[in-house]
């Protein structure tokens, strides 16, 4: 809890630094909370696929989400901090994406407006950008998932049934042309 709580307070730190303009001492405050919690250098954890950082992170079979919901939100800052700089980092934006997808997707509980918000921003940044399957596939899960949900809930965090059924279809059309694409 310690160490979350840390990594927290990193990440507003960083996050007003950005909102000052420093974006380099924001980037920097960015490397060592994804340092803190997940006890490697970020240039080592940036260098791991998604799905050796999510192992880390799992013990006796179970993810971490506290841990990986933070680490997805660093990520999203990082790759915020990255696009003032003018250097859009599709790297950290879908490395957010995934995580962030991991963390919705655990539990229902967790399909909060907030989550959704986030979720949402992120897939709108990457719409130039074509997907990791993987990311593809945890995305039509989380769409599917969203579609259980009354419309109250839907409307709270910024969607609409319609909206979601667009998407999961355009998303599906994505799948399986990437599966077309790669033979499988």
């Amino acid at each position: 809890m310690r160490i979350i709580s840390q990594t927290i307070a990193a990440l507003m730190t960083a996050i007003g630094l950005r909102k000052a303009g420093k974006y380099s001492e924001a980037r920097q405050m960015i490397e060592q909370a994804i340092q803190q919690i997940m006890g490697l250098p970020a240039n080592l954890i940036d260098q791991m696929d998604d799905a050796s950082v999510l192992s880390m992170l799992t013990t006796n079979g179970q993810l971490d989400i506290g841990r990986l919901a933070i680490l997805g939100d660093l990520y999203q800052e990082e790759g915020a901090i990255l696009a003032k700089l003018g250097q859009p980092d599709i790297f950290a934006t879908l490395r957010a994406l995934r995580f962030l997808l991991e963390v919705a997707l655990a539990d229902d509980s967790n399909l909060t407006p907030e989550n959704m918000t986030k979720i949402e921003t992120l897939v709108q940044g990457l719409k130039q950008n074509p997907l990791p399957i993987d990311t593809q596939l945890a995305l039509s899960d989380y769409y599917r998932r969203l579609l259980d949900k009354d419309d109250q809930a839907l409307a709270a965090g910024g969607a609409s049934r319609k909206q979601i059924d667009q998407s999961l279809a355009r998303l599906q059309d994505q799948i399986n042309s990437t599966l077309n694409t790669t033979g499988n």
